[in-house]
């Protein structure tokens, strides 16, 4: 697998040589100081209060606990040596599945988790999503995503992938920014390694040699034809063969129909001709579901992605679309919203649904050298992982009830988990009276109650752990690993 990582690395670096000229990079000092970003996305609205911020019921001081959402001692999870605490799996989820535990994901990953409290500006599903991604526009529009594929993808293929939803993959406002630097949507996880040949895998098709014979006529056509002849200067036309060009000299050429054909060689028919990636079963081992669940195969790819030097920036979300099996559902219908229906059923199961993911995910980045190769270090090394959400919940519920819907609240937080952070704690604070988050001072993390944290100070916070500069850049020292 290094042979391969080394290889298309260089094969890489020649396509895409343009784009370093263009940024400004030197590719072996792109390659040493380059940083990998996972966007997590929890949408519908993950309540912070319900996960890995919950209040006590005995720690309400001047309000009515059986009004306010805050747990009993024996709902809660603090794993030993972990700063944060949890919910744990609720048994009366009725017919939902619980498939991971948060306690399970702290106990394995708290060292490097964070939790920043914040409070959000919007409480539409589409704008916050927007606004979870852009710092609210405090980067001149441009997504954190972008920004991730713009400082440390000019040499990649496909710098930034989108595998989330809504607000999430829309593109920033910032038109300055380099085409290459956007999004690439990825609509099927499992086969989106066909989309990257013209030909292969396609009965039937000519050999490689007549295609490239054809190709080579119109080429030819494009410019001689009566449409290249009137359009010749046409941006759009220039663009379209450019990245026309571009992946037939790139995408092809890597051969990442195999390196990201997560299918397995058994369930590959000898006919079309194709090969499954070589991490196939290291993926399927960690995420047994894949074939079955949307979520884990988003998983599996996106780890692929930054292994194979693909991506050094993606995003992935839950569905909003129920999913199980015949007897048992393990996602709830409209993902982290359904909570309007039952909240606390809904954030715990959506909740154990993200941190499956995140488990696996981190593992795996832990477990493999960036590459393939040693001398590069562990993906991890290089890794932030942003559980973004839409907004928060309400804080109350009816008088001692365990079931009750909630509706949208801009109070929350989100959760990092890198080591280029100072992990195992809560930046900010809550009050336990009222339940609403409150900010800290940003440089020497000391809580601050009374202020608030905003989109921006998230976006802030990822980008200077991943040596993004930008003018409106808020100092979020308090948080940087020395």
């Amino acid at each position: 697998m290094g042979a391969l990582g080394a290889g298309m690395s260089a094969r890489r670096r020649a396509n895409a040589g343009f784009r370093d000229h263009e940024a400004g990079h030197d590719p072996a000092q792109a390659l040493a100081e380059r940083k990998l970003l996972f966007v997590v996305c929890a949408a519908g609205g993950g309540s912070i209060i319900d996960s890995f911020l919950p209040v006590l019921d005995t720690e309400v001081v001047n309000g009515e606990p059986a009004s306010l959402d805050v747990y009993p001692e024996s709902l809660i999870r603090q794993p030993e040596g972990s700063n944060i605490r949890c919910l744990r799996n609720l048994s009366n989820t009725s017919y939902f599945t619980p498939t991971f535990s948060m306690e399970g994901f702290l106990q394995n990953h708290y060292p490097d988790t964070v939790v920043l409290t914040h409070e959000n500006t919007s409480v539409n599903h589409e704008v916050a999503q927007r606004r979870a991604v852009t710092g609210a526009g405090i980067d001149s529009g441009r997504t954190i995503l972008e920004a991730a594929a713009l400082r440390h993808g000019s040499d990649l293929l496909l710098p930034n992938c989108a595998m989330a939803t809504g607000g999430y993959i829309a593109p920033g406002t910032d038109a300055s920014l380099p085409r290459w630097a956007r999004g690439e949507i990825v609509a099927d996880p499992l086969m989106f390694a066909s989309s990257t040949h013209g030909y292969r895998g396609v009965l039937g098709a000519p050999d490689a040699a007549l295609i490239e014979r054809a190709r080579g006529v119109r080429r030819q056509l494009d410019d001689a034809s009566p449409f290249g002849q009137t359009f010749r200067d046409s941006p759009l036309r220039q663009q379209y063969l450019s990245l026309r060009d571009e992946n037939q000299a790139g995408v092809e050429v890597a051969d990442l129909i195999s390196k990201l054909m997560l299918v397995p060689q058994d369930a590959l028919p000898s006919k079309f001709g194709l090969e499954s990636s070589p991490i196939v079963d290291l993926v399927r081992e960690t995420f047994p579901s894949m074939y079955t669940d949307p979520w884990q195969a988003k998983a599996a790819l996106s780890f692929a992605l930054a292994y194979f030097g693909v991506s050094c920036a993606v995003s992935l979300s839950v569905d909003f679309e129920p999913v199980g099996t015949t007897s048992s559902l393990i996602s709830t219908p409209l993902a982290f919203d359904y909570s309007h229906n039952d909240h606390r059923v809904a954030q715990n199961i959506m909740w154990g649904r993200v941190c499956l993911v995140l488990d696996g995910l981190i593992r795996l980045l832990k477990s493999s050298d960036y590459l393939g190769d040693p001398a590069l270090g562990k993906m991890w090394d290089r890794s932030l992982v942003y559980v973004a959400t839409d907004f928060g919940r309400e804080k109350i519920r009816p008088f001692n009830s365990g079931s009750y819907g909630t509706g949208h609240h801009l109070n929350n937080g989100s959760l990092l988990i890198s080591p280029l952070l100072k992990g195992n704690q809560v930046f900010g604070g809550i009050d336990p009276d009222t339940l609403l988050t409150y900010g800290f001072d940003r440089e020497s993390g000391a809580p601050e109650p009374g202020s608030l944290m905003r989109e921006g100070d998230v976006y802030s916070a990822v980008a200077q752990a991943l040596d993004i500069e930008f003018a409106q850049r808020r100092d979020m020292s308090a948080m940087m690993k020395a």
